[in-house]
């Protein structure tokens, strides 16, 4: 057999394209609803021997041309793909090595492909809900140095007369703002760090994120016991003995920004520790014309001087909120971050010292354990998708869910090491059980864990170590600006499905979609028990698609 100079292969968005193979399917046609983001990808490589890489010029044609976008996919290292000692069967790979995630603009129209290697193109078609229903070709055409086409290849997409509904689901990823000052060497809150953070919350927004952490207070969140995170606070702070007084400019500037983006629901960083709730976040003030770290790990979470300084802040934060139009209904406050059973009575301490000054606000706390719950500690829990069962058994009401690198067994989640399609089965599971919200805790974590050090999110993907490659961000920094994983890509694809599970609702009933789902799967889907194979979610939207377009002509009959 002889072999070809030059291979391209259409895979879809689920795939997964390493140098020396390709982890998914061939797929060539894809449904899509007005509203969408429909993305395809475009393998390549070649094989003469002369050169060890070689440059194609690349065009696309197609009649949603100006509603495409072309992404490179980069590949960056793991030492951590997952841990030893936990892990399932549902992985790529265990073991350390190069993986794809960064997608980088295409920043001219040529690629380089190598010898022997797989690389990737990744394609992004934001279907306008202007664009009318039928069947689109996108044709990717490779040209040779002497201008002929050496290579082509065609997707189709097929827009159908649904529209997506608005979100419903609140969706926030831990927004790090020391994290993007550091990642690009900029002051905190100069002009060039608020013109990233900006770009930061932008690329959230446009993947779905709809409400975002803002730091009142420097978050004290994955800090070592008495070290402390750089300072980004957005409240300036003025102290005079007991009294003091609150400057909200940073803040609104903040808020501001967000709205700008469609963000619109505000996420209160952390009042009392992590794990256990027991101390301070660090707080800084002006005292005589001097700025000072006024409390912190040394200051008990119960001290006077701190409930007197939540008392003063609170009701002013509240009202400068109100001042800049954003309703109570839209804030969302925690207690502590991931509280364990042990921390049961201290939490209840310090959770009673901010409920009061929080009435009519949203209370919002991560977690697993029932208890917190049952004792109404926490309104709305988030709790880890491997602890759900007891919340969904009791019917509890409003219940939002999470995963960080602690759900690695069976349950969905993002690694770099597991298939695409475990990190976009999260949305079906979400709409499945009714969950009010998602929350991720790494946008754009670029510190080793406790934030003992910086690192390099190209060189160092697993937090130092800690963490499997993909759980501490799912952005990369890149010149002035970020960038998107594709790991963001699948995920907002899942909130998407979510929306199309919901139009569908509205035209047969919750129970019949849920029906419709469990059949296409084959099984009864739950957070730990789903379908594996990435043709499950063709072959759901082939279904969705039937199903809303036999309703839509019966209804017209």
């Amino acid at each position: 057999m002889v072999q070809k100079e030059f291979e391209v292969k259409v895979l879809s968005s689920l795939a997964k394209v390493f140098p020396d193979r390709i982890v998914g399917r061939p797929c060539r046609f894809g449904d899509v609803a007005r509203g969408q983001e429909v993305s395809f990808q475009v393998a390549f490589r070649y094989f003469a021997p002369r050169y060890r890489q070689k440059y194609y010029r690349i065009e696309v044609k197609s009649p949603l041309r100006e509603y495409i976008t072309l992404y490179r996919v980069g590949n960056v290292p793991s030492d951590l793909s997952a841990y030893p000692e936990r892990n399932d069967r549902n992985y790529i790979s265990t073991h350390a090595g190069l993986f794809p995630d960064p997608l980088y603009p295409m920043e001219d129209d040529h690629v380089c492909a190598a010898m022997a290697r797989w690389r990737a193109i990744w394609v992004s078609v934001d279907v306008s809900k202007n664009i009318p229903l039928g069947k689109y070709p996108v044709e990717i055409r490779f040209y040779g140095d002497d201008g002929s086409i050496v290579a082509t290849c065609v997707y189709h997409i097929k827009v159908h007369t649904a529209s997506l509904p608005a979100p419903t689901l609140l969706y926030t990823q831990w927004f790090h703002c020391d994290c993007i000052a550091d990642a690009h060497g900029v002051k905190i809150f100069s002009e060039e760090h608020w013109h990233l953070i900006g770009e930061y919350m932008q690329l959230a927004a446009k993947h779905g994120m709809n409400m975002i952490l803002t730091p009142i207070l420097t978050p004290p969140l994955d800090t070592a016991i008495g070290g402390e995170r750089p300072t980004v606070q957005l409240v300036e702070i003025e102290k005079q003995s007991e009294h003091y007084t609150f400057n909200f400019s940073r803040l609104a500037r903040f808020v501001s920004i967000a709205k700008a983006c469609g963000i619109e629901n505000f996420e209160i960083s952390h009042f009392f520790t992590q794990w256990g709730a027991a101390f301070c976040p660090k707080v800084v003030a002006s005292k005589n014309g001097k700025q000072d770290r006024i409390f912190g790990w040394d200051t008990a979470a119960d001290s006077r001087e701190y409930q007197n300084f939540l008392q003063q802040l609170i009701p002013a934060l509240l009202q400068a909120f109100s001042q800049m139009g954003i309703p109570k209904k839209q804030l969302w406050f925690h207690v502590s971050d991931e509280p364990k059973l042990e921390h049961l009575p201290q939490y209840r301490i310090s959770k009673n010292i901010l409920q009061p000054l929080i009435t009519d606000c949203h209370h919002i706390d991560a977690l697993s354990d029932y208890d917190f719950y049952r004792d109404g500690l926490v309104e709305t829990p988030v709790v880890a998708t491997d602890h759900i069962e007891p919340y969904l058994d009791a019917k509890a009401d409003g219940i939002w869910c999470y995963y960080c690198c602690s759900q690695c067994v069976n349950v969905a989640n993002r690694f770099f090491s597991m298939p695409s399609s475990r990190n976009r089965i999260i949305g079906v599971q979400i709409y499945k059980y009714g969950i009010s919200g998602f929350l991720h805790w790494g946008y754009n974590f670029y510190y080793s864990q406790y934030s003992l050090r910086k690192l390099n999110p190209y060189e160092e993907t697993d937090g130092g170590g800690a963490f499997p490659s993909g759980d501490a961000f799912s952005v990369y920094p890149y010149r002035d600006t970020v960038i998107p994983s594709l790991r963001q890509k699948v995920f907002s694809n899942a909130l998407e499905d979510i929306r199309l599970l919901q139009l569908l609702e509205t035209k047969i009933g919750k129970a019949r979609v849920i029906e419709e789902i469990d059949a296409v799967a084959g099984k009864s889907i739950t957070f730990s028990q789903y379908p594996t194979d990435e043709r499950f979610f063709k072959k759901l939207y082939q279904r969705v698609f039937e199903l809303l377009e036999y309703e839509k002509n019966f209804n017209k009959e």
